[in-house]
């Protein structure tokens, strides 16, 4: 029998040119995906007149910290970064409360018109933000939420809702009745049997709103730029953006700063990969 009429020889080929190729995609995707930080730490790491020269430099012929030195000297560089933790954790701590209760009544409770009550909120998410921006700025104004962290907070908050409702309603509609059934039973309440039976098993759904949250109000920019006119009060991306020079735009600086400020993202998200996945996951069955 000819090597090629073989049907074991063929099969195996054919697996190994699946493995080839479902590994080849996933090496090309992630090397997609790193290539922008990685290209940050190489020009945060070139000398001030070698970040634009060409032919294009791939390594730092003579590697040097001084740009990351002008990125913590030339501004408050961890105020920026205070400033956006707070924002972003009290957005997620607020997403995820609220979300979880609105989550929890639309997949557990029944009430008329309850499905538009759901169509309406993910159709809030739709309206593009800048037509939100003048209204909200004079809301914030009136109310002196102007440099404020609730100033961002609130309106954040506002915009990420419908997708924490969306990541709650969906996971707890994955959950088995016994569970809520067996609390009532034993006397509690319905925030009771939210708070004390539900949630601690939903760390999945907890995980993947915080931090998609936290991520989308730590990379906001516009509405952080708007409502944050003292330096003392900006966010990292705001901060970073007003880096200037004085003859010339100091791209190995910014790239020091940008890449300090997403480097907490990664490793974060990377801690967490697997609740996140998880909570993706168990939404993406409902």
């Amino acid at each position: 029998m000819s090597y090629d009429s073989n049907p074991l020889e063929i099969d195996r080929f054919q697996w190994v040119g699946k493995k080839v190729g479902f590994y080849g995609s996933i090496f090309i995707i992630a090397l997609v995906s790193v290539f922008p930080v990685l290209w940050m730490l190489i020009t945060s790491l070139k000398q001030p007149g070698n970040v634009v020269t060409f032919p294009v430099e791939y390594i730092p012929r003579n590697p040097t910290l001084a740009n990351y030195q002008a990125a913590l000297e030339q501004a408050p560089f961890f105020r920026y970064m205070l400033n956006s933790a707070i924002v972003a954790s009290g957005t997620a701590i607020l997403d995820v409360f609220l979300g979880a209760l609105a989550g929890y009544a639309l997949s557990r409770l029944r009430f008329r018109f309850k499905l538009p009550v759901l169509l309406l909120i993910l159709g809030t998410a739709m309206l593009p933000f800048i037509a939100r921006l003048i209204p909200l700025f004079s809301l914030a104004r009136s109310w002196g939420l102007l440099n404020d962290y609730l100033g961002l907070i609130i309106p954040y908050a506002a915009f990420q809702l419908p997708f924490a409702v969306w990541i709650f309603q969906a996971y707890f509609k994955e959950l088995p009745d016994s569970l809520e059934e067996a609390g009532l039973m034993d006397g509690l309440s319905r925030i009771g049997v939210l708070f004390r039976i539900i949630l601690p098993v939903s760390a999945p759904a907890m995980a993947t709103a915080a931090i998609i949250v936290f991520i989308y109000a730590w990379n906001e920019f516009l509405f952080a730029l708007t409502f944050m006119t003292e330096d003392q009060m900006r966010t990292i991306t705001v901060g970073i953006a007003l880096y200037q020079g004085e003859f010339q735009y100091p791209w190995g600086t910014i790239s020091a700063a940008v890449f300090m400020s997403v480097m907490p993202l990664i490793l974060f998200m990377l801690f967490f990969q697997r609740k996140v996945v998880e909570g993706l996951t168990a939404t993406g069955k409902a």
